[in-house]
Parts: C-alpha cells; sequence; structure tokens
C-alpha cells in the first residue's frame, strides 16, 4: 500500500513537472495602426469624412493600418501629436505654433487650394450691414456683437482680432457681445442670419479680396452677399506635421504620395478629399513669421 501510494505520489510529480516545462503560449500580436488626425473646425460631418479620407491616403502611402482622429480643436490636436497620441495631423499653422518646442515634429508639407499655399483671415459683416472697412468699425455708435470660431482658430479668432488690435480697435471695448460658435460653418451661418453684425473666417488670397471662402460650404451662393470688414496678410495653409519618433521612411513615403497625386487628375481628387485641396508645396519654419507677428499683438 505505501508503495503505491508512493508511485501515485511520483507520478503526480511528474506530471507537474512535465507540464511547468512547457512553454507558454506565445503572447497574441499587438495590433498596431498609424493614428492620424484633424481637426472640426467646418463641421462633424466634413470633418469625419475628411479624417477617413485622410486616413486612407496614409495607409496606401505607409502600406499599414491607419486609424482616423477627429480633435474638437487646433489646442487638442497639437497637444496629441506633440505626446506622440498621433502619429500624423493635418493643422492650421496656429496649431503648428503651439507644438511643444522640446519635442521634435516635422513638416511634411503645406496644402495648395485654387493655385495658393497661403490664405488669409477675413472680418464680415451681413449682407444688408454698412460695416464695410476697419474705419466704418471703428466709428459705430451701436452696440456691435461678433461671432468667433474658437479660441485656438487662427483664422477665426487670433488672426482677426491681432487685425483690429494693430488698427487700434480693442474687441472687448468694440463689441459688447463675444460669442464662440465653435465652427466656422456655425460662424457663417448666424452673421448671414443677422444675429451678428460681424464675424470671422478665411478667404482665399484673391486679388479683389472680396471673397469669404470660409462661407461657401455652409451658404453657397448666398457667401457673395456678405460685406468684407477687413482681410489680414497671407498666411500659411494648412500643414502636415508628423508626431516625434515617427519614422522617416514613412514620413518620406507620404511626402512623396502627396506630390505624385497632384500631378494626376485621379489623385487631385484624392488630395481633395483628404486636405481639402488640390496640391502641396514645400513648408518651413519661417514661413509662420505672419503668424508669430500677429501672436506677438494679440491681447487674450
Amino acid at each position: 500500500m505505501r508503495r503505491l501510494s508512493a508511485l501515485i505520489s511520483a507520478l503526480v510529480s511528474f506530471i507537474a513537472a512535465a507540464q511547468a516545462a512547457k512553454p507558454a503560449p506565445a503572447a497574441a500580436p499587438v495590433q498596431t495602426a498609424v493614428l492620424v488626425g484633424v481637426v472640426a473646425s467646418m463641421n462633424d460631418e466634413v470633418a469625419k469624412k475628411q479624417a477617413d479620407a485622410l486616413a486612407s491616403f496614409v495607409a496606401i502611402a505607409v502600406k499599414e493600418t491607419t486609424l482616423p482622429r477627429v480633435f474638437p480643436d487646433q489646442e487638442a490636436l497639437a497637444l496629441a501629436v506633440s505626446k506622440g497620441q498621433v502619429d500624423v495631423a493635418l493643422m492650421g499653422p496656429l496649431a503648428y505654433l503651439r507644438l511643444d518646442p522640446n519635442v521634435k515634429t516635422q513638416l511634411l508639407f503645406r496644402t495648395v487650394r485654387n493655385g495658393k499655399s497661403t490664405y488669409r483671415s477675413v472680418l464680415f459683416a451681413p449682407p444688408s450691414s454698412k460695416l464695410t472697412s476697419l474705419e466704418a468699425l471703428k466709428k459705430s455708435k451701436t452696440p456691435l456683437k461678433v461671432a468667433w470660431v474658437e479660441t485656438s482658430s487662427a483664422t477665426g479668432y487670433v488672426i482677426p482680432k491681432a487685425v483690429l488690435l494693430q488698427a487700434g480697435i480693442n474687441p472687448a471695448q468694440a463689441f459688447e457681445v463675444q460669442d464662440f460658435l465653435g465652427s466656422h460653418d456655425a460662424v457663417c451661418k448666424a452673421v448671414l442670419e443677422g444675429k451678428y453684425d460681424v464675424g470671422a473666417t478665411f478667404s482665399d488670397p484673391v486679388l479683389n479680396g472680396s471673397k469669404v471662402s470660409g462661407c461657401v460650404s455652409a451658404l453657397g451662393k448666398r457667401v457673395d452677399t456678405l460685406k468684407v470688414v477687413a482681410m489680414s496678410s497671407d498666411v500659411p495653409n494648412d500643414v502636415m506635421v508628423s508626431a516625434p519618433k515617427f519614422p522617416q521612411g514613412k514620413v518620406d513615403a507620404i511626402v512623396a504620395a502627396a506630390r505624385a497625386a497632384s500631378a494626376t487628375a485621379d489623385g487631385k481628387k484624392s488630395l481633395q478629399a483628404a486636405l481639402l485641396a488640390e496640391g502641396v508645396a514645400d513648408v518651413k519654419d519661417e514661413d509662420f513669421a505672419p503668424i508669430r507677428k500677429a501672436l506677438d499683438a494679440f491681447v487674450p
């Protein structure tokens, strides 16, 4: 009986040792994806479509899975890029200047729209308004209301406010109401409907300076009825930026794909969906001098 117990004990020990010696099952490979970011500056629907299109474009360029991310504002996107929470992002010039200077992000290219790689900020008024210049705005005795996009918007707040300050107009004194509506579309519609006396958005650098381009998607042909109050100097279009530690090979692949796309009709269609532009151009940090100048004049 003792011998049988000993045999059973030995068998149990052998089985336990054999199981312990078995290699642990291999861990499932971690699925990674290139994260692509944009901002919902126009409206949520446009932003989602653009994010999907940009993610698809990047996926083809780098031959990897991508995931789109839509951020509520430029500041949030800049923070995510600085922290490496987004690998590549399309952002406005103000967001670029808000990237952490202590980390090594990289400029890939700037967008080209209507043949131009720059744009302007524009202050505009309703169709029936008599505000057609900064001088008229300065002389107005009527309590005024202004609609801004958001505090982190270059063309929807920072630059146009700097234009006012440089003209000797303090918005805090000129406007009894200053509201942030969250998108360019919302500002355009509110001003057209007469809910605000002045609004801010972006414009193409057209020769006659009369086009309020930022309102085209929201207002269609009615955009031509808006009154232009003032326009800023030219600033760089949106830029593509890569996060710290994003491989140089993938950066080069995205740049090459964008340049190649701008040379064909089908490629331009893909860029229009992904970048809201028909081409790309070189960009360097010095190109942001006008924005830095605006920020120097800016008083929050």
